[in-house]
């Protein structure tokens, strides 16, 4: 899976998706600068990733997240709206981070009936569990997501040996599946 941006990214969107790529084993972040969607998906061919996660800003922070499916020679906007409603930087929770290596296992958790949930175990390719946090300590990271009264969820990503904080917390306000097939973006090949 890579992750991206949309172009001219601000410094908290860039610092957002670095510690993301720290906390999900098999993410790659591709700098997006003046590269179109299209040179990211190709990108993404050559290093055998399935879907492009790219995170938007409004003034200056992550805003939402939009999905792609690379199947073959066609890359595939997914049809879901998924708006941020804020996020903490682990910088911002942690005053003397401590130096994380990359996961190699993660696991998702979550209540029954968090759509989103299924959604990003399917992205990420991790297993997604209903549960407690305790049966899931032998992941190096563990994905919570949690439901919120009001919003959607909050995602948090948790050690699984400490139980420190491992990357960005994320107020998702709205996700919604919009009642339509996966919008067909560009053939990548001619």
């Amino acid at each position: 899976m890579v992750l991206t941006t949309s172009r001219d990214a601000s410094i908290r969107l860039r610092q957002f998706v670095n510690e993301l790529e720290l906390a999900i084993p098999n993410a790659v972040k591709v700098n997006r600068g003046r590269s179109g969607l299209i040179d990211i998906a190709s990108v993404a061919l050559g290093i055998g990733a399935n879907y492009i996660v790219m995170f938007t800003s409004f003034h200056g922070n992550p805003s939402s997240i939009v999905l792609y499916r690379i199947r073959e020679d066609t890359l595939i906007r997914l049809p879901y709206v998924i708006t941020l409603g804020g996020v903490k930087l682990l910088r911002d929770l942690l005053p003397s981070r401590p130096i994380l290596s990359k996961p190699a296992s993660m696991v998702i958790v979550t209540q029954p009936g968090v759509q989103l949930a299924l959604i990003l175990s399917e992205v990420f390719e991790v297993s997604l569990f209903y549960g407690n946090l305790d049966d899931y300590r032998n992941f190096e990271s563990i994905m919570y997501i949690k439901p919120v009264r009001g919003e959607c969820c909050e995602v948090s990503f948790i050690d699984g040996l400490t139980y420190a904080p491992r990357g960005p917390i994320i107020k998702v306000k709205r996700f919604k599946e919009v009642n339509a097939p996966g919008l067909v973006v560009k053939r990548l090949k001619a």
